[in-house]
């Protein structure tokens, strides 16, 4: 880790890990609006309950394509399932 990555604090990092969703989120399948959670836990690896957080902020921009993100994970531990995030 560089001086400048442990200077950051949590906003900061919270808004990179946004900043890496958008721009995972066109790149994914989207089937009748929807991405499913999975499909960015994949692409990214970032744990579910750090992406639970980051889909749950208003100021996430969708594509045009992308109605909602389905939260609901079928990879993830059943503790962590929950429904879908409607934008």
């Amino acid at each position: 880790m560089n001086i400048a990555t442990e200077q950051l604090n949590e906003e900061e990092m919270l808004q990179r890990y946004k900043d890496a969703v958008e721009k995972a989120l066109p790149r994914l399948p989207v089937k009748n609006g929807v991405v499913d959670i999975d499909s960015l836990w994949v692409e990214l690896s970032i744990p579910y309950s750090l992406l639970r957080e980051i889909i749950s902020r208003k100021d996430l921009a969708l594509p045009d394509n992308v109605k909602r993100i389905e939260m609901k994970s079928c990879l993830g531990e059943e503790s962590e399932k929950t429904t879908g995030q409607e934008r």
